[in-house]
């Protein structure tokens, strides 16, 4: 019943896809935020697009999100270019999901989820014409439908052997397009719960998940984020040490700056690093210090 409910969650926020692509150079208009440097915009929808530049949000604010998508949106030919108004209405959609009480999902009761996907297709309409929520959200739409039609089947069966053959004979009469969503959105939620286990918890969970040669791309993948994300960090408070060194000139400082980031750093990641930079002094600034 618990995974059932999971998968609930899972479509309800949705997750979208991330593309390794080249990174930008210097002279041209800024479209990313720093941890989607390595990546490239998702354009296998309109709505992919959008959750794309929402991504950033809480790592910059709202308007350079807003101007990202427009930087990104002018450099489209016109046969490729959204709607600016419809990433707007986007925008004001997803603000106002977030006043739906959600915690229905917890009360496994069938009525009171049926409930909240009528008010979430009803918040719909009010931002978006059938056509524009079909564009949108016809594929979340028919996935939460069917989380809510496996939390039925659960509930009218006398085991979970019976509701696991019954479930995947629901599965079956889906389009394969569709059946791939499904398996993928809960595969998505599953792989994500993971990241809170121990390391060997981890491993051993996406081990079950998508096989041993799949978990030990991810173990290595896990590895060398978090080694990254320490020398960044390690980088960052020595590079502070510096700047605060009065007794430097501010071109001894930048030297200085210069030589640690190219030693601790391959060429490749410095544009990356740069952003973090950029990060750290506009959170020193709005903390009142100096930098």
């Amino acid at each position: 019943m618990k995974k059932a409910v999971l998968a609930f969650v899972c479509i309800i926020v949705t997750a979208s896809a991330v593309y390794y692509s080249r990174i930008p150079t210097s002279d041209e208009p800024m479209i990313q935020v720093a941890s989607q440097l390595d990546t490239k915009v998702d354009k296998d929808s309109s709505r992919d697009t959008f959750e794309y530049f929402l991504s950033g949000l809480g790592e910059a604010n709202l308007d350079t999100l807003k101007h990202n998508f427009e930087n990104y949106n002018e450099e489209q030919a016109n046969a490729y270019k959204l709607d600016d108004d419809l990433f707007q209405r986007f925008i004001n959609y997803r603000a106002a999901l977030e006043h739906i009480d959600s915690n229905a999902v917890d009360k496994l009761d069938i009525d009171t989820l049926q409930q909240l996907i009528d008010q979430i297709k009803s918040m719909q309409l009010q931002f978006f014409t059938p056509q524009e929520q079909q564009l949108l959200f016809a594929e979340e739409n028919q996935l939460r439908e069917f989380a809510l039609k496996q939390l039925e089947i659960q509930q009218q069966t006398q085991n979970a052997e019976e509701a696991a053959i019954i479930w995947e004979q629901e599965i079956d009469q889906l389009s394969p397009d569709l059946q791939l969503s499904y398996r993928n959105a809960s595969l998505l939620g599953q792989l994500q719960r993971t990241k809170e286990m121990t390391d060997q918890e981890r491993y051993l969970a996406n081990q079950e998940l998508v096989g041993t040669e799949a978990a030990n791309k991810l173990e290595k993948l896990a590895i060398e984020r978090a080694e990254f994300e320490e020398t960044v960090n390690s980088y960052l408070k020595q590079r502070s040490e510096i700047i605060a060194n009065s007794l430097l000139t501010i071109e001894e400082q930048q030297s200085e700056v210069d030589t640690l980031r190219n030693k601790m750093f391959a060429e490749k990641q410095v544009r990356r690093v740069q952003a973090f930079e950029s990060i750290a002094d506009q959170q020193q600034l709005s903390n009142g210090k100096s930098i």
